[in-house]
Order: structure tokens, then C-alpha cells, then sequence
């Protein structure tokens, strides 16, 4: 109990700070806790078991699941657990984080919503076997399917289904929230737009099947097939703006900032692409054929895989801004939780698993050391 208050404590100081660091300004507001290299190791958190999918996080609280069925809370600054909850079943896919809530899903297709303090706000079984991720809007917790149905449940409810629409084939991505859509990815290569009431807006039908998640700013969307193209289209309605054809297909959703696109492919390569024409601005390799899903930081994105270290890119400059080493094997993509990277890491020989806390440091050399 006394961690638990210690690291609330912890938790409601760094938001304090946090609030006063984003009070409004009459100058352009900058970000505080801007990512930079060197970093050095700040700190540690065993975990008990093995992450399952893509940790979140929101805050200085980092969430992630484990393959034997928890959802852990942890306090970034307090080094601690906040909180675990355990499912009637191991997990499918790591946690999705809703407005006010936290989503997961377990392999019988329940979905489970939890508050920010751990507790059970609804818990319903979905007739699958489910193929997205589960997330929320306005109150609704959208979701597709292998038999090609989409549906919205009442999360304020008791999970009843809102509307349940057919789009022909296994839906595979989203979904994405686009203004007043909703966007869905499905194997026969449509993307496909419907309002949060289930009407239909547009479909578009590009070449090879969706598999990663599309990203999208209100004014165009941006997505890629496993025929390896990569399509810009309108968001209003659908029409495309454009296409380019990488090397791999894209195997996470993008990031974008400003006019420029982060887009990790299977070939281990992450591209940088114009967001106006789609031309390939540069790239970086990654040293893995595991590529974890990409971080936005400011003006960065963080690109991490299953080998030991990550690397930043800077979207304005379509340049590295950096790399680090870690001491062991990725288990899941690394995080940026302000002003810390998050890493987690498995000891190869123990199998063993840990969050480790980055900081902005400097790196002692040999001759420093002796």
C-alpha cells in the first residue's frame, strides 16, 4: 500500500509540473523534455512474465500486458507498479488506451475496459474471432472481425452492440479515427470510412491486402498494402492523391509530422516520405527483421527493433538524430514517456524481462573509468 500511495504521489507531482510547463504562452510553446542523445540508464522495473504486443503510454504511466494474462500500471518517475489486473484468460494483443480508459482483449474475444485506476468498467464477449485492435470514441469501442463485420459497443452501457456493419472481407487494420470517421482496413485491399453512427462515407480500393494501420490528419490518409504501395488519399472523400511503391510493405501505421511520413516496412527499412507527393526523402535500415512500431517524440520518431538499441530520426530533416545501445535484446517497441525513453529490455541467457528508464546523460569512456 505504501508504494502504491508513494507512487501516486510521485505520479500527481509530475503532472503538476507538467501542467505548468504547458500553461499558455504568448510565444510559441517549446517542448520541455526535448528527446536527446547521449542517454544513460536511469533506472529499472523487473517485470513478472513476458510483454505481449506494444506497451502504451500516457503521462509518466506506462502500460503493458503480459502473456499470462495481467495488465500492469507503472509509474515512469516512481520506478513502481501502480496497479495489475488480471483477465479471465491470457491476452491477444497488448492494451489500447482510450479517452479515459484502458482496452484489452483476451483469447476468447472478451473485451475488458478499465478506468485509469485498474477497476473492471465493462467486460463482454464479442462474437470473433476478432482481427484489430479494440479502441475508443465518444464513447463507443469499435471493432472488426475474420467474418468481415465491424461493430460499435456502448461503452457507457453495459457493452450493447451499437450497429455492426458487413465490408466483405476479414478486416485486418484500424480502427483509425478520422475527425467524425472511422477507418478500417480489410484483406481484399478497401479501406473503408464510416461515421460513428455506422453510416458509410467512402471506400477506396487500393492493390494487396491492409495489414498495417492507416494514420490520418482530418485532410488526407495514408496507408500502404502487402503489394508493397503506398497510397495518400483524400480524407473527405476518398480519392487518391497519390501512390509510391516501396520495398516492403508497410507493417505498422505511420508517423507523421508536418509533411513528413515515418513508414516502417518489412524489408527492415524505415522510410521517410513526402506527405504532399509520397517521394522517398531517405531511409534508415534496421538491424532486425522484427521492426517494433515506431514512436512519435516532437519533432522525432523513435525506431526500435528486437536487437539491442534504438535510433531517432528527425522528420524535419529526414535525418538520424541518434542512436542508442542497450544491454540486451528488445521485447517490444521502445517508449517515450517525457523526458525518458522506456525500453524492454530480456536478458538472453534468464529470459528474463525488464523496463529500463533513459535519460539524458553522458556516456563515460575508458580512460574516464580508469
Amino acid at each position: 500500500m505504501m508504494d502504491k500511495r508513494k507512487a501516486l504521489g510521485i505520479l500527481a507531482a509530475f503532472m503538476a509540473a507538467w501542467s505548468s510547463c504547458a500553461a499558455p504562452a504568448k510565444r510559441p510553446l517549446v517542448d520541455p523534455f526535448p528527446l536527446g542523445f547521449p542517454l544513460a540508464e536511469a533506472g529499472t522495473l523487473e517485470i513478472e512474465g513476458a510483454v505481449l504486443g506494444q506497451p502504451r503510454a500516457r503521462g509518466a504511466v506506462v502500460y503493458f500486458a503480459t502473456g499470462e494474462g495481467f495488465l500492469t500500471a507503472a509509474v515512469a518517475p516512481a520506478r513502481s507498479v501502480l496497479w495489475r489486473f488480471k483477465a479471465d484468460l491470457a491476452l491477444a494483443a497488448g492494451p489500447e488506451l482510450g479517452r479515459s480508459c484502458v482496452l484489452l482483449r483476451d483469447e476468447a474475444d472478451t473485451v475488458y475496459a478499465l478506468d485509469l485506476r485498474g477497476s473492471l468498467l465493462l467486460k463482454r464477449s464479442v462474437a470473433g474471432p476478432v482481427t484489430t485492435p479494440v479502441r475508443e470514441a465518444e464513447g463507443r469501442l469499435l471493432l472488426g472481425t475474420a467474418d468481415g463485420v465491424v461493430m460499435a459497443l456502448d461503452l457507457t452501457g453495459r457493452g450493447e452492440t451499437l450497429w455492426e456493419r458487413r465490408t466483405g472481407s476479414a478486416v485486418t487494420a484500424g480502427p483509425v479515427f478520422d475527425g467524425a470517421n472511422v477507418l478500417f482496413g480489410c484483406a481484399d485491399g478497401r479501406l473503408h470510412a464510416f461515421d460513428l453512427t455506422g453510416r458509410a462515407v467512402w471506400t477506396f480500393a487500393a492493390r494487396g491486402g491492409i495489414a498495417a494501420d492507416p494514420c490520418a490528419d482530418g485532410r488526407r490518409v495514408f496507408f500502404g498494402t502487402d503489394e508493397r504501395l503506398f497510397y495518400g488519399l483524400d480524407g473527405a472523400t476518398g480519392k487518391k492523391k497519390w501512390s509510391r511503391r516501396l520495398e516492403g510493405s508497410p507493417v505498422h501505421a505511420p508517423v507523421r509530422r508536418g509533411g513528413r511520413l515515418a513508414v516502417a516496412a518489412s524489408n527492415s527499412v524505415v522510410y521517410i516520405l513526402s506527405a504532399r507527393g509520397g517521394s522517398i526523402l531517405s531511409w534508415e535500415a534496421v538491424s532486425s527483421r522484427i521492426v517494433y512500431e515506431p514512436c512519435p517524440s516532437g519533432a522525432f520518431v523513435i525506431v526500435s527493433s528486437a536487437a539491442p538499441g534504438f535510433s531517432a530520426l528527425d522528420l524535419v530533416t529526414a535525418r538520424s538524430a541518434g542512436r542508442h545501445s542497450a544491454s540486451a535484446p528488445l521485447a517490444a517497441g521502445a517508449l517515450w514517456v517525457p523526458p525518458e525513453v522506456v525500453l524492454f529490455e530480456e536478458d538472453a541467457s534468464s529470459g528474463r524481462q525488464r523496463l529500463v528508464f533513459l535519460s539524458r546523460g553522458t556516456v563515460s569512456t575508458a580512460a574516464e573509468k580508469k
